[in-house]
Order: structure tokens, then sequence, then C-alpha cells
């Protein structure tokens, strides 16, 4: 066989599959994003010593009244703290600040505001290489080696509390759930699944934005399961993007104004009444439906074992701090003692040999699951004690079940709902409006 026909077989081929001859794949543009000119703040951790990377100019500016404090061009810096000083670069400031890129002049220069920082000296430990993702404006590590590095798009504010740097991104709203939908729902969903996260997400956040500013605090958001998970750059996808984009400024409404509107992993069936399953106030939207998404999935049906000194341990500590005055003795039963209408755990009961108490099934899932991940997934579940020393769990759903069930989305979507559809089956009576 001749090796010299391989090249030309390939050149036919190529021809005979595609008409025009074999291109190099076009590049898709990228999904076009408008801010909404709404910034939220992001508490991303708290450590002694961070390594930040902004390329080009930056401003350091005070928080306080913002003055710019320092300007110049900038790479990769260690930022720590001196009792309640930030040191920036050998550079030390005395307030809380605010790291933002410098926007340039007329001629396209920099302002050098004040003098250099000075250069490290001989035997300093040199900062690590951290590298942007994509679309970031700047990258923040906590560990010496650059580990655990993450990028962001927006502003790094950062002030000393209790002798750590804490570590803030100030972010406008759009950009912030391009690295939140991404984070609370996986990428390869369906389009519109992604979108109605996207709308439950800006709904989530608009109303505890507008709700602390009526208070008159400026919130800081948790870039936890706390309030939502928040990844930054890392999160955000194609899909991602398309589903922000599609669905900006959109928000879900209740008699005129925002509501706090819950989701979750998996409801197991049928979604939880906001009153009993979380304590909120009862609230149309969020009193519960039947869900016909998630049945069949991963998490619609479970089971669990708890131990008996596990649990002993975790109730101690619980009436350690709600009743401090109250003994425990040897712990002896586990009992349901109240359900909701659902169907789902409102009360348990805990017998010890020195009496019982109850235990709110909410505050007790939150517990187990800080400790023992994975034990109790929701508290829609039986128990069954057994003798080795440990209680069995069989359950349903993942999370407190409250608003979109998230699987169950992906499910209508399959079913041919489109992202309204389904934001207005979970969250019932409600309206999808223009917040901005």
């Amino acid at each position: 066989m001749c090796p010299s026909r391989y090249p030309y077989s390939a050149i036919l081929l190529c021809l005979l599959l595609f008409p025009a001859g074999c291109r190099r794949r076009e590049e898709t543009p990228p999904v076009e994003l408008e801010p909404a000119g709404i910034e939220v703040r992001v508490r991303l951790f708290s450590a002694p010593r961070v390594f930040f990377r902004m390329e080009g100019a930056v401003e350091v500016k005070s928080i306080g009244d913002g003055r710019v404090l320092y300007s110049a061009e900038q790479g990769t810096v260690e930022i720590g703290c001196e009792g309640p000083l930030v040191r920036i670069a050998g550079r030390v400031f005395d307030e809380a600040v605010r790291i933002e890129r410098l926007v340039a002049g007329p001629q396209g220069k920099d302002t050098v505001v004040s003098a250099d920082p000075p250069a490290r000296r001989p035997g300093d430990d040199a900062v690590p290489v951290l590298l942007h993702r994509k679309g970031a404006d700047f990258t923040l590590s906590p560990e010496r080696g650059g580990g655990n590095a993450r990028s962001y798009r927006g502003a790094l504010e950062l002030r000393v509390v209790e002798g750590a740097l804490e570590a803030v991104n100030a972010v406008d709203l759009e950009h912030y759930l391009l690295g939140v939908v991404g984070a609370e729902m996986p990428a390869y969903f369906d389009g519109e699944a992604l979108a109605a996260q996207a709308v439950a997400s800006r709904t989530f956040a608009l109303y505890s934005l507008r709700r602390a500013l009526e208070a008159g605090r400026s919130p800081v958001f948790r870039a936890n399961t706390g309030f939502q998970v928040y990844k930054g750059v890392a999160a955000e996808t194609r899909s991602v993007r398309k589903a922000v984009a599609k669905t900006r400024g959109q928000a879900l409404h209740w008699q005129g104004g925002l509501f706090s509107s819950y989701f979750h992993s998996t409801c197991g069936g049928r979604t939880a009444n906001v009153s009993a399953a979380i304590g909120d106030g009862a609230l149309q939207p969020l009193s519960g439906v039947v869900c016909g998404g998630c049945d069949g999935s991963q998490f619609s049906s479970w089971r669990s074992a708890l131990r008996a000194e596990e649990l002993e341990s975790l109730a101690r500590a619980y009436l350690a701090r709600t009743q401090p005055g109250l003994r425990m003795g040897r712990l002896e039963e586990l009992e349901v003692s109240e359900r909701a209408a659902d169907g789902r755990v409102l009360y348990l009961r805990l017998v010890h040999s020195l009496g019982s108490f109850e235990w709110w099934a909410y505050s007790f899932r939150m517990a187990v699951e800080a400790r023992v991940p994975g034990t109790v997934l929701s508290t829609s579940f039986s128990l069954v004690h057994q003798e080795a020393g440990e209680w069995l769990l069989e359950g349903s759903g993942w999370g407190h079940g409250v608003g979109l069930c998230q699987v169950g989305a992906r499910g209508l979507v399959k079913q041919g709902l489109d992202y309204r559809q389904v934001l207005l089956h979970y969250y019932s009576g409600s309206e999808l409006a223009e917040a901005y």
C-alpha cells in the first residue's frame, strides 16, 4: 500500500463531506451582556494575607469617602495587615480600601497620586504566579503558593476585621449573576432551566439588597449556600451567559413588590410551604406546589444512617447554645413529634435519661449537615431506630424544598415548558416583570 495516497484521500474526503472545503472553524462571537448599573458586594473570605493580581494601572481608594490614596501600574502583589492597617506591596493604609482599575486619561496616560511602593527587600519570598481567567478583572489567592486562586470581575474591597483581611468583591449585579447561576445550577442544564435560575437568583439578590437599604444597612452578600453560591469567573460558561443576558433585568413580583425567591436542588415530588419549612412569613408564591419534574432523579429518594453518639454530641451542643441551663442525660430515643401538611417533619423529640426536648426539624437538619454532610438531605424523611446504635433515615429531596426545584425545572423544560412557565409554576401567583 502506497503511503502517498493518504494525504490525497483526506483532502477528497473533506471536499465530499464539506462542500465549502476544509475551513478553519470560526469562533462563536461572545454573548453581549449589558450591566445593570447596580453594584452588589460579596464577601469572599478572611485571611491573614492574600495575593492579588490586577493588570495595568489601578487605583486604591478610601471606602469611607472615595479619596484616591494611591494609583500606579500593578501586577501581582502581596496584601497583608499590620494591626488595623492594610499593607499593599509594602505601602500601608490606615483605613478600609477599594482596589479598582484606573480609568485612562485623555492621552491614555496613568496618573501617579503618590510615590511608588518601596522595592521588595532582599530575602523576601517572591509572590506566586496568579493566572487570570478570561473576562476577569482580578485574581485572588489566600495561599502563599497561589493555591485556591479565583478570578473575579469588578473591584476588590479590603478591611481588617478581628486581625484578618476581609476580602469583598464589589461587582455589577448582572456580572454577579454570571458567577452565581453556573455555581447554583449545572451549566449543562437546558438553557430555559438556566434562564429560570437566573431570574430566581436576580430576584433573590434584588430583594435582599433593597430590604437592607430600606433598613439603612449596606449589605454584603455571602458567597455560599447561606445566601447564593458565587464562584466568580470560574462559574461562567456560554450557556450561563446566554441565560443571564436573555433575562436581563427580569425579576419575580408579588402584589407589586419583590419577594425572597428561594430555590433548592430537589423537592422530591412537592415543594414546601415557606412558613412551615424555614419559618418565614406565609406567602402565596412560596406556599408549595406539586412539582412534576424531579420524579426518578438522583435525590428523589435516599437513605442514610445517623450514629447515636454523633446525634448525642450534636444534641448537647444544641442545648448548650439554646438552653444552657437544661441538663441532658444519656440519649435514648429520637422520634418525629409533628409533621407539616405536606408530610415534611416539623419537630423531632429527643428522649434522654433526664427527660426530653423538641428540636425544630430545619435547625436539626442544618446542624447534622454541618457535621455529617449527606445525612439529612431534607426534612422529608422517616426514622427507623436500629439496634446497632444508629438511626436509619429514609427520605426524599435535597434542600429546604421552598420555591424553585432546580432538578424539577430541568424536567419541566424537557416536557416543553419555557423559563417563564417554569417560574410561574413554582412561584404560583407571582408575575414576571422588568425590575430595571
